[in-house]
């Protein structure tokens, strides 16, 4: 019992050794996501359907984002800590997503991050971020992805109907990749038009 005490002393005494930043790091680099951006779901009929969004944020429904560290070394002088973020921001009413000529109110941002740069990890299938990020339209509490008081409430699942869907690798660029857009329960995958930071 003793060596089991001793071992998560020493361990959070390691973790807290790091250097990983504080959550208004993270907060921060949600904020950077680039505000508005082009991009275009390719067609059989070689039309490409283009898609743009504007994003203003608004109130944070967290005070700071939650922050989960892992750390995966039995090696207590040598951890390889995984970080985790998650933030839930709602976005101002001048947010939209626009498919063609119709829009959608953008009501929140979803955040679901990690920071791998203390795993110790140099490879290319192990970046040193990996941010998941969904601007979500028409959720206005910003409660999704599962209805609330779901599966009593009846009804679909998910609440969520439609969105934009994003990967960020490279947060020195922010460009997002693997763009996956859902309209109105349909999905589509998107290419990003990159016109530069807008």
């Amino acid at each position: 019992m003793k060596l089991l005490i001793f071992f998560l002393i020493f361990s959070n005494k390691m973790m807290a050794d790091t250097t990983l930043p504080s959550a208004d790091y993270y907060r921060e680099l949600i904020k950077n996501i680039r505000p508005n951006t082009k991009m275009v779901v390719p067609l059989p009929n070689n039309q490409n359907y283009q898609i743009n969004y504007h994003l203003n944020f608004g109130k944070a429904l967290y005070e700071k984002p939650i922050i989960n560290d892992t750390n995966l070394s039995m090696d207590l002088t040598h951890p390889i800590i995984i970080r985790s973020f998650f933030d839930r921001i709602l976005l101002t009413d001048e947010s939209y997503i626009e498919f063609g000529e119709t829009r959608a109110p953008l009501t929140c941002i979803v955040v679901n991050g990690q920071d791998n740069r203390l795993s110790g990890m140099n490879s290319p299938t192990l970046p040193q971020f990996v941010i998941k990020i969904y601007l979500v339209a028409n959720d206005f509490s910003c409660q999704g992805p599962i209805r609330p008081g779901w599966p009593y409430s009846g009804g679909r699942k998910e609440n969520w109907d439609t969105y934009i869907y994003f990967e960020i690798k490279d947060p020195t660029i922010m460009l997002p990749v693997d763009m996956l857009l859902r309209y109105r329960w349909n999905e589509y995958h998107a290419i990003l038009v990159d016109e530069g930071v807008l």
